[in-house]
């Protein structure tokens, strides 16, 4: 999709998208979901505006969003249910509350794991979900500590504060085999829906229950229980694919929609050529990208340059184009401002990165509800 004769005077590197394999990913979810209903689409990856109205075109209404630049890009298409999976605490859920307040024909929901988060919120119209730890141990109360979850849920609807149900993520199974994998996610989900069921009986009525990623959707939705109905997958890296995903898929339609074009700058030595994209522009922090290109392997990565091995007599000239599949394609996609995406047109358009930042985090003076603390406060 990156023939010289498109990109022969863009600058590299650049981030190139197709927007016809953008279109056959979101397809092909939506087929193994059997419904967009089933799909709670993560945008930390796709980011873009008009990646995120494809979305929505194609019948999508539930969303997951990791910043309030991608909260605010959604509720400006006219998303009608947006999660921002993240704990809030201060400032964050301020804001949260702010656009849910500007939007009130949204569900705009955050993520609560302690009362002590709860407690640095403000009033507003934006409900929680309650994040769920099923293994990863980085953020969420524990699968099977009943007892922590109640607290919080009572702290929520002690407030005025809408349960609209919980959430979990296990990005640590990521790169298990897949039986290892698969078996993990299940029991995952099952001690989600244990959990559930407690905080029901408790008074608590839960209406969704948001479980797994890219890597584990389909598991999830395979997983017998009786909450599966109420069950929504969080998916986001398969709208645009990368290296890591797509070995992980194998061969069943996802195709990389993004990569990173860079242009040879440097023969160095016989087998070996350097391009001009370095950490800055593709993040190697998931591994090395892959190269198209017969025999060409990434060696060593830099600030500003990456180094290629390539049999001798065979490496590309200087200012030849070597075409890069991000093994992370989230994280390099937010290397970039802008991106050049290829229409069904055949013609290259350049699309702005809208959510690629945070949110200024300029502000003034205010005081945090509960504790009287000095904060600072986002500006209206």
């Amino acid at each position: 999709m990156t023939g010289p004769e498109l990109f022969a005077g863009v600058r590299t590197p650049a981030l190139v998208v197709d927007e016809a394999a953008v279109e056959r990913n979101i397809r092909l979810v939506l087929t193994l979901t059997g419904s967009p209903d089933r799909w709670r689409a993560h945008v930390k990856t796709a980011k873009a505006r008009w990646a995120m109205e494809r979305l929505i075109a194609f019948g999508v209404r539930r969303f997951k969003a990791s910043t309030t630049a991608e909260l605010a890009t959604l509720l400006s298409l006219g998303a009608p249910d947006v999660l921002l999976a993240y704990p809030a605490v201060g400032p964050t859920q301020w804001r949260a509350a702010e656009l849910a307040t500007a939007h009130p024909g949204a569900a705009v929901s955050v993520l609560a794991d302690s009362v002590a988060g709860i407690r640095t919120w403000r009033p507003g119209p934006a409900g929680a979900f309650i994040d769920v730890d099923t293994g990863m141990g980085r953020t969420g109360v524990p699968a099977g500590d009943h007892r922590a979850a109640l607290a919080v849920a009572d702290e929520l609807v002690g407030r005025g504060i809408p349960l609209r149900g919980l959430h979990g993520y296990d990005g640590h199974l990521a790169d298990l085999p897949p039986p290892e994998r698969d078996t993990q996610a299940a029991d995952g989900l099952r001690a989600m829906a244990d959990l559930a069921e407690a905080l029901q009986a408790a008074g608590h009525p839960i209406g969704e229950l948001v479980a797994g990623g890219s890597h584990t959707f389909r598991e999830i939705l395979a997983t017998p229980t009786p909450w599966l109905d109420r069950v929504t997958v969080g998916a986001g890296t398969v709208v645009y694919n990368d290296a890591r995903s797509l070995g992980r898929f194998g061969d069943i339609g996802f195709t990389a929609a993004a990569v990173v074009l860079t242009r040879v700058v440097s023969r160095p030595g016989p087998g070996r050529i350097t391009v001009d994209a370095g950490l800055t522009a593709i993040q190697v922090d998931a591994g090395r990208p892959h190269a198209e290109g017969a025999g060409l392997a990434v060696v060593s990565a830099a600030q500003e340059h990456l180094v290629l091995s390539c049999a001798r007599g065979t490496e590309p000239g200087v200012g030849d184009l070597v075409t890069l599949v991000p093994r992370h394609v989230d994280t390099t996609v937010a290397q970039f401002g802008e991106m050049h995406v290829i229409g069904a047109d055949g013609r290259v358009r350049v699309e702005p990165v809208t959510a690629r930042h945070h949110e200024s985090a300029s502000g003034s003076w205010g005081l945090l509800p509960e504790t009287g603390d000095v904060v600072v406060d986002r500006l209206a």
